[in-house]
């Protein structure tokens, strides 16, 4: 294990050139540089291999407690080697935004499970997906009907849960289930293992061919009660602790997808003027996006508590990530459809066309805008 450490460097920015420097001259990492994934499962099997080397090697580690297998540090650390691998090309292994989302969550209300498997997690020996959306509670999650009843020393999960992202390539989930009464007083977070009896988990075919998304199934899946996540009722105060990471800091991972894609797409084909337009609107928006994530990133490596305010990170990454796609589209016209060698570029347009409604749904951060932060009437 080399001799990092947070104060190896002295900002994010001379760890960020020296992550670059490694990658461009280390030979285990060129397999990785420029990776096209001919599907979901390819990519997540070969990219373990690069999660393992940047943990190895202690990259993948800044930015993350010390007590958790990290070695110190704030998430700027983490903000910057996401920026660095969208620099130089490589593809980011889907467990990163997960544990973007989740691992925070752990350390503040489960800490000695971000204590015990953040290590397993960072180095892609272990995957995990989130399921709290069901078939009849998706944006209105104080309605969800899976139940967590007591068994003996822990619990069992009754109920269905969908739009699991990559549910199927996932060994654990953090799941939002029903432990009293009815509302979001009632609910409580949990981590349960998904392969076991009683936990069935069948991919959804998404229209580009991939499975994107998963259905679980719960009988009876058992859940120890050091799988708790806060405390029994207390799920949907830590799902609101979430959200600061579900919004802001995945907006910063996705906003250098946007920036790095539309300068890939100058280079695949010739502009004309017919397209000006288009591209500098979508990059004004991948900037706006980048200027207010990473302010939201700031914010969190300050140990701020965000509000509803992180809607607006929301309502960005939507405006950017739609307009990032429909200039590719359009820039390439039919090539993005019709070669194979964009296949991979047209399973990620397919998949932006979910922004409006994935991770709270246009409407709602709308109206959460206007009334939480902006304190307009709801009438």
């Amino acid at each position: 294990m080399p001799a990092l450490a947070a104060d190896t460097f002295a900002t994010p920015a001379k760890y960020a050139a020296a992550l670059a420097d490694f990658l461009a001259s280390d030979p285990r990492a060129q397999p990785y540089v420029g990776y096209r994934a001919p599907s979901l499962e390819h990519a997540a099997e070969h990219l373990r291999g690069f999660q393992a080397l940047i943990f190895d090697e202690g990259w993948s580690r800044l930015g993350w407690p010390e007590s958790a297998g990290g070695l110190g540090g704030d998430p700027r650390f983490r903000a910057a080697m996401f920026q660095t691998l969208w620099d130089l090309d490589f593809q980011i292994p889907e467990p990163f935004t997960t544990l973007e989302i989740l691992v925070p969550v752990l350390l503040v209300f489960a800490p000695h499970l971000a204590d015990e498997l953040l290590p397993g997690l960072l180095r892609g020996d272990d995957t995990w997906a989130q399921a709290f959306s069901e078939p009849d509670a998706g944006s209105d999650l104080a309605s969800l009907r899976t139940r967590l009843e007591p068994d003996g020393d822990g619990f069992r999960l009754y109920g269905q849960k969908v739009w699991s992202t990559f549910g199927h390539l996932s060994r654990r989930s953090v799941l939002l289930a029903r432990s009293g009464g009815p509302g979001h007083k009632g609910l409580t977070m949990v981590l349960v293992d998904l392969d076991q009896d009683g936990a069935d988990v069948r991919p959804i075919r998404a229209q580009d061919g991939e499975n994107h998304f998963s259905e679980i199934f719960l009988d009876g899946a058992y859940v120890p009660r050091e799988r708790v996540i806060g405390e029994l009722g207390q799920g949907w105060a830590v799902a609101m602790y979430m959200l600061q990471w579900e919004r802001g800091a995945w907006g910063w991972l996705q906003q250098g997808r946007f920036h790095k894609r539309l300068e890939q797409m100058l280079a695949w084909a010739p502009t004309d003027e017919r397209h000006s337009a288009s591209i500098g609107h979508a990059y004004t928006l991948a900037a706006a996006l980048r200027l207010h994530t990473r302010d939201t990133v700031e914010r969190l490596a300050r140990e701020e508590s965000l509000g509803p305010e992180v809607s607006i990170d929301k309502l960005l990454l939507i405006d950017a990530e739609t307009a990032t796609w429909n200039t590719v589209r359009e820039h390439l016209g039919g090539r993005l459809e019709t070669d194979p060698d964009f296949h991979w570029l047209f399973s990620e347009y397919m998949f932006s066309r979910a922004a409006p409604i994935y991770g709270g749904s246009l409407e709602i951060q709308r109206t959460l805008v206007a009334q939480r932060v902006l304190g307009m009437p709801r009438d």
